[in-house]
């Protein structure tokens, strides 16, 4: 009885990591209403997180798989958080770089959930926006998903 139980456990744990791996489809973690010259209107819903340590930066990726468009929160450690929000296909072409003195709202959360996978924490992470550039730039949202890695 406690052998099977012990499988159980262990099938969901897998079956939990498998799902929160960047990449893998699912429902939107949130939404995004984005405007301006650079990418124009459209409305993100990014599908996955990826943490930002796979890049060697503190902080996540929101990708909206859709679309292409990454939202990513850095948090530097000399000017605080930062986002920028870019196209996948051309992530130095068209980007918006939002600093927090241009938001109404930059709320974010980053925590550790206690999980290690593939050698990445992974986070339970939080975003919401209401940011204008004087470019005419803008994003306004929130996503959140307790298992970023």
């Amino acid at each position: 009885m406690h052998r099977g139980a012990a499988l159980a456990a262990l099938t969901l744990a897998c079956a939990c990591a498998v799902g929160s791996q960047p990449g893998s489809s699912r429902a939107p973690l949130g939404t995004f209403t984005i405007s301006g010259p650079t990418l124009g209107p459209q409305t993100v819903a990014p599908t996955s997180c990826s943490a930002g340590e796979r890049q060697v930066f503190l902080g996540f990726d929101l990708l909206d798989e859709a679309s292409g468009i990454v939202t990513r929160l850095v948090v530097d450690p000399a000017t605080g958080p930062v986002v920028r929000v870019f196209k996948t296909s051309a992530p130095f072409d068209a980007t918006m770089l939002f600093h927090r003195f241009e938001c109404r709202v930059l709320h974010f959360s980053l925590e550790e959930t206690g999980w290690r996978i593939n050698r990445i924490d992974e986070l339970a992470v939080s975003l919401e926006l209401d940011c204008q550039l004087p470019s005419g730039d803008a994003i306004v949202g929130t996503a959140r998903d307790p298992g970023c890695s």
